[in-house]
């Protein structure tokens, strides 16, 4: 993937994680689902129904096949299908989170085949319990090579949400600072200055994104602008000389052309010429 491109679907997929109040909880189900990515019977789906509530502690968790049938729910007196699935056409795009007809969160596996219901209450609870400062969980060839800090803008000292470097490291070598909150601000304020470009050459380090009340820094290896302009000037050198070989050559042979055509013409006047002479011979010797 070009550099451009995949720094681009990084930062989709970062803003795509933390807009979506549940994504992250999307992953936990496909995490507690990979002994059970398909249950076959309503058995099946019951041994994993309450591989959930042991878990992650859920209240109630009900399970539907892509029927919408009811293989599994925790509270017995539960209906037998998803009305807002079967009968008001609802729509769960594959691996995404909605809240149902019901008020009650619906998520639907990433093989699309599967539908699991549970309280909205439980939900809030799981991402509240899993918040603070986290580390990158994305594959390393995903983010290979770009560095990233998110953090989310406030009155006073903006809040880090997440970063593939470990946030506890000393950014700078040789500078103590005692205060863990001042650590951050300082963190966050030299992320800052170096996402501004001081000289017209030289690229900023980092790169600075603003998205609603998130601020997100990106840093990829990259050529500094001196040596993209060289780049640059030197295709466009070879561009030149190939265009001026091509106009050189194509006037070569224009030329090569039009002395061929001379050359054919003179051929045909001498062989007129030299009819007429006897043409005229001929005449002569017949009076």
């Amino acid at each position: 993937m070009y550099p451009k491109l995949k720094k681009e679907s990084l930062l989709d997929s970062i803003l795509e994680r933390l807009q979506n109040k549940y994504y992250d909880l999307g992953y936990r189900f496909e995490y507690l689902m990979r002994e059970f990515p398909k249950p076959e019977t309503d058995k099946d789906a019951e041994v994993l129904g309450k591989l959930f509530i042991s878990s992650i502690k859920l209240k109630q968790i009900r399970i539907y096949d892509y029927n919408y049938r009811t293989m599994y729910s925790s509270d017995p007196k539960g209906p037998g299908f998803h009305k807002g699935l079967r009968l008001l056409g609802m729509q769960v795009p594959i691996a995404s989170w909605v809240e149902d007809t019901d008020g009650f969160l619906l998520y639907r596996n990433s093989f699309g085949d599967l539908y699991f219901q549970i309280l909205k209450e439980d939900g809030d609870r799981i991402v509240q319990e899993a918040g603070g400062t986290k580390k990158s969980f994305l594959p390393r060839d995903f983010s290979e090579g770009i560095l990233y800090w998110v953090y989310k803008k406030k009155e006073e000292d903006p809040e880090l949400l997440e970063t593939n470097l470990n946030p506890n490291s000393t950014l700078l070598p040789d500078t103590e600072i005692s205060n863990s909150e001042e650590s951050k601000a300082m963190i966050h304020a030299l992320l800052d200055k170096n996402s501004k470009s001081q000289n017209i050459m030289v690229r900023p380090v980092w790169e600075k994104t603003i998205a609603d009340d998130l601020e997100i820094f990106l840093s990829q290896p990259r050529k500094t602008r001196a040596e993209e302009l060289l780049l640059i000037l030197s295709a466009l050198g070879i561009s030149l000389i190939a265009l001026i070989c091509g106009i050189l050559a194509s006037r070569i042979l224009f030329t090569i052309r039009m002395e061929n055509r001379f050359s054919e013409r003179e051929e045909v006047i001498q062989v007129k010429t030299e009819l007429i002479r006897l043409l005229g011979q001929f005449r002569e010797k017949t009076k």
